[in-house]
């Protein structure tokens, strides 16, 4: 196997997407996803935070009832004569949610399938628990009982089992960035790999191509090399400009205000070697499933699957499930990897498993390749 060849078809690989303008647009664009994101639901998280709501009450609120609700942030109530009326401002926007009182019952009114509703319908009901808390001290003192015994029965103390505190909202959003970083490897791969394989099959120009004197082999390590180097290309580029779009956001808003993330030599190196892999595997996958394809419609159908694996570390995450168990799924444990990395949570037992299963993988993916490509059926199909 010559190395100029492979080279050589390394260089028609890359010139060839540089030249096609929609692929080399969807390559510069994807990495652009990661920060975009980051940026928009911290805007949007502290919108439902942060916002002002108001609620609508058909009657006046007492002493006791304004203290308590000057106590609320982000929340005002207003008084209005008659359910209609609150019930007209509802459907205008100009609440967000109301309290009907008759008698000693009260019932809130709240939209339960939106954020703003939840939100409210917490805040009523916070406000209605220290009325009715404040109405019984009130009652209990009257018939001179200590409201302590009643109240304070027991002490309840909160401790946290946590290493460090971390801001939940954001762990979740940054375990969605990195899912988005690994997702944007494979997919950059899915477009050179489709391009490179059932695109020229279709184009006529593989057959033009196996003329010259080059083997097929040196032939498909061009190829596969290329999609691993623009995988390995796009999904640095998106991780490196996601870290910035993160410090950026603790600066623009409060729900990244208690974020730490400590971006060392140990851990740049990781991700480089993490990324590196992954762009290795998801080639080689791309290469193996889209050389089987006659077109490239075709091939882009059977390459859809490989999309959804980077998915999994994400919802793992968020299920709080033991991760050592996915460890052997390729390509989904190397965003388990980036995302351990990235949260200061490194387990090197799981990156040592991570690392071997994946050359192991990629070592079979290449043997696959090379005996797939001296079939003329996968040749000329």
């Amino acid at each position: 196997m010559k190395w100029n060849n492979i080279k050589i078809t390394i260089h028609k690989e890359l010139r060839g997407i540089i030249r096609d303008k929609k692929s080399l647009q969807r390559i510069l664009l994807l990495p652009m996803i990661v920060p975009i994101i980051l940026i928009l639901f911290g805007y949007l998280f502290d919108y439902m935070e942060y916002s002002k709501y108001t609620i609508g009450v058909n009657y006046e609120l007492n002493d006791i009832e304004t203290s308590i609700v000057k106590e609320l942030d982000n929340v005002k109530f207003i008084t209005y004569n008659t359910e209609k009326e609150l019930q007209e401002k509802y459907d205008s926007k100009e609440i967000d949610g109301y309290i009907i009182k008759k008698d000693n019952k009260y019932t809130i009114y709240t939209n339960p399938t939106v954020s703003s509703g939840e939100i409210v319908n917490s805040y009523a009901n916070t406000y209605l628990d220290a009325y009715n808390k404040s109405l019984a001290t009130n009652y209990l003192i009257g018939k001179r009982i200590d409201p302590n015994i009643v109240f304070n029965s027991i002490k309840i103390t909160n401790k946290s089992l946590a290493k460090e505190e971390t801001n939940t909202m954001f762990n979740i959003l940054l375990s969605l960035s990195i899912t988005y970083v690994l997702m944007i490897v494979v997919l950059t791969c899915t477009v050179v790999a489709t391009d490179a394989t059932s695109g020229e099959k279709e184009r006529g120009t593989l057959e033009t191509i196996l003329t010259f004197p080059i083997r097929s082999g040196e032939l498909v390590a061009g190829k596969y090399l290329a999609t691993a180097i623009l995988g390995c290309f796009s999904g640095l580029l998106s991780y490196a400009l996601t870290i910035p779009a993160i410090y950026t956001g603790k600066s623009m808003f409060k729900t990244f205000k208690d974020i730490n993330i400590n971006i060392n030599v140990e851990s740049t190196i990781l991700v480089l070697i993490v990324i590196i892999v992954s762009a290795l595997l998801s080639a080689g996958v791309c290469i193996a499933l889209s050389g089987k394809a006659r077109t490239y419609k075709e091939a882009q159908s059977s390459l859809q699957f490989i999309s959804l694996l980077p998915m999994i570390p994400y919802f793992v995450k968020i299920m709080e499930v033991d991760n050592s168990m996915f460890s052997l799924i390729p390509i989904a444990n190397c965003g388990m990897a980036l995302n351990d990395i990235t949260m200061n949570n490194i387990n090197y037992h799981n990156l040592f498993v991570i690392f071997i299963s994946s050359i192991i993988y990629i070592v079979l993916i290449i043997y696959y390749i090379s005996k797939q490509y001296k079939d003329e059926k996968t040749l000329f199909s």
